[in-house]
């Protein structure tokens, strides 16, 4: 099975990728950027002599759409799993769509999500979306400091101990890899700023706009 999971909703798409992930016992991953025909083989040579062994699969990440890498044998008895920031043609290569076009149904959770996988422009569009909507701002303050301090476990290894799903924990490490200590620290401290200028009467979108941008360039 080969699964092509795309499109511009980045967070959705990435959540889904890390619940996929959660299902293998062995994933071995590379970078689609710069990726040829004679690299892609020679990773799937690679990877073969522990992949065969286990329910196993290969991902890449950051898949280009560039069909013309992949050999006529594909590794037998392995996933092959595609993921894109964006939206991908379909090649001749059969596969699962798993297309991620658009931001469905704004929570703050994935406002907090796109802030922590620093995908900045999307949170600025989930953020107005949820403003949109009469989204309590207390609550997205509320989701967007859990998500700092998930993360911030993850870096100190203590995320083991938090009761989680396995496929929410991995989401969080892989958005610790994102961050260090200080860059949380800061971001929490623009965060508690945020919640005090709003208590004080500043105006939500223009207090989460620079929210978020400030937070991105950490």
């Amino acid at each position: 099975m080969i699964y092509l999971i795309h499109g511009q909703d980045q967070v959705d798409s990435r959540r889904y990728l890390i619940r996929l992930k959660s299902s293998y016992e062995n994933v071995e991953a590379v970078s689609g950027r710069n990726l040829g025909k004679a690299e892609l083989e020679k990773a799937f040579q690679q990877a073969s002599h522990h992949l065969y062994t286990t329910k196993a699969a290969f991902l890449i990440e950051y898949f280009s759409g560039e069909w013309g890498i992949f050999p006529k044998k594909l590794p037998e008895g392995v996933d092959i799993i595609l993921w894109a920031d964006k939206k991908i043609d379909l090649g001749m290569v059969q596969v699962k769509n798993l297309s991620f076009d658009r931001v469905k149904k704004p929570t703050a959770f994935k406002l907090s999500d796109a802030i922590l996988f620093k995908k900045e422009r999307e949170a600025l569009t989930i953020a107005a979306q949820l403003l949109a909507i009469k989204e309590p701002p207390e609550k997205i303050i509320g989701a967007i400091g859990r998500g700092l301090y998930l993360v911030y476990a993850a870096k100190s290894d203590s995320l083991q101990t938090a009761q989680l799903p396995k496929f929410a924990k991995e989401k969080i490490l892989d958005q610790a890899g994102l961050w260090s200590k200080l860059a949380l620290k800061k971001a929490l401290v623009y965060l508690l700023r945020s919640d005090l200028s709003i208590k004080e009467g500043a105006k939500s979108p223009q207090v989460f706009t620079t929210l978020i941008s400030r937070v991105g360039s950490l």
